[in-house]
């Protein structure tokens, strides 16, 4: 009788432990100062975001490359017009034009603003009612709503925003990239409804809305989304934008080629900067100095096919004064930052 028992126990729990649900959790799954993601735009052509629901997989490995970039997660202090900002604690800076200001914490990730540059105008967006972007800890079927108000400045015009946003974990499973198969992945849905209002000096001249439906990807310890797909209605034009993560995120299933235990010393530096790290057989391994406005300041590519520890002199009497970050990523999609101060 406590054979079988036992057998019935083990057959209604064996699916609870076979099928893994994930959750986003701070700060495994949130932005720090000093991280450094390089993404890939795609073409959006022939993507869907299906399916939803429980156990699912998404298969993008034969994504259409348009161009690449980087996101970089800044100290506020580094940043342009920080001073409209003063309750963040992190910029995420996409290349060196678009600063995006947030407050982050344990209870959530919020947006306070951001500062851009398009076709060489300035434009700033403040929030007088942030946006909130997540919450933690956040699992499957889990959601929130949330209202946000700003405006944004360019020049002598004003576009006054007001929106409401809805936030849903509607899918978990597995999905492959270019850069490898990622398992336990958790899908958020995000869904923006906002009314812009526009005003020249003063005068109000007209309204549109626009809706957003903007899914992210993420993997257990993924600091930032793997894959991401935003589809944009303003006025009856529809456009969609998708990247995915290329390095970073240190979420793929290991294989060859990937690094650890990166050092860098002496830290402060101001003549020769020695570079360690171990690698279990990656044919090539880049390494790259950037300043606080992700601008590559030095970059090396070196050979380091054999596993073990290799180490790298870098002439750093070149370079100015000033807080750097070090990037050390190879062609297995992994990548290690480290923050470096010269002097």
């Amino acid at each position: 009788m406590k054979k079988l028992y036992f057998l019935l126990l083990s057959s209604l729990l064996l699916p609870c432990m076979v099928v893994a649900q994930p959750y986003l959790q701070y700060p495994d799954n949130a932005p720090s100062i000093g991280d450094i993601t390089e993404i890939q735009f795609v073409s959006p052509a022939g993507l869907s975001p299906d399916p939803s629901g429980p156990g699912v997989s998404w298969d993008f490995s034969t994504l259409g490359n348009l161009a690449s970039g980087a996101i970089m997660a800044i100290d506020p202090a580094g940043a342009p017009s920080a001073n409209l900002f003063p309750d963040a604690n992190i910029v995420l800076m996409m290349n060196d034009s678009t600063f995006t200001y947030a407050l982050l914490n344990a209870s959530g990730f919020y947006y306070l603003g951001a500062k851009l540059t398009y076709s060489g105008i300035p434009i700033t967006m403040v929030y007088s009612d942030s946006r909130k972007f997540m919450e933690y800890p956040f699992g499957y079927n889990d959601a929130f709503t949330d209202t946000y108000k700003g405006i944004s400045s360019v020049m002598t015009t004003e576009v006054r925003a007001s929106g409401e946003t809805v936030v849903l974990a509607d899918a978990y499973g597995s999905l492959v990239l270019p850069t490898g198969t990622f398992n336990d992945v958790l899908r958020i849905a995000t869904v923006d409804v906002e009314i812009d209002s526009i005003f020249v000096k003063n005068f109000f001249i007209s309204a549109t809305i626009t809706n957003r439906t903007h899914y992210h990807w993420y993997a257990p310890g993924s600091k930032s989304p793997l894959f991401n797909m935003e589809i944009i209605s303003t006025s009856g034009i529809t456009d969609t934008v998708c990247y995915y993560t290329t390095a970073g995120s240190g979420t793929s299933e290991p294989g060859e080629g990937s690094l650890s235990d990166l050092l860098l010393y002496p830290n402060p530096a101001s003549e020769e900067l020695q570079v360690e790290f171990v690698t279990d057989g990656s044919t090539t391994v880049r390494i790259s100095l950037v300043n606080q406005i992700g601008q590559e300041m030095l970059g090396t590519t070196i050979d380091a096919g054999v596993p073990g520890t290799i180490r790298e002199t870098i002439d750093v009497s070149g370079l100015p004064a000033g807080l750097y970050f070090a990037s050390l990523h190879c062609d297995c999609g992994k990548q290690l930052t480290r923050k470096l101060v010269i002097r």
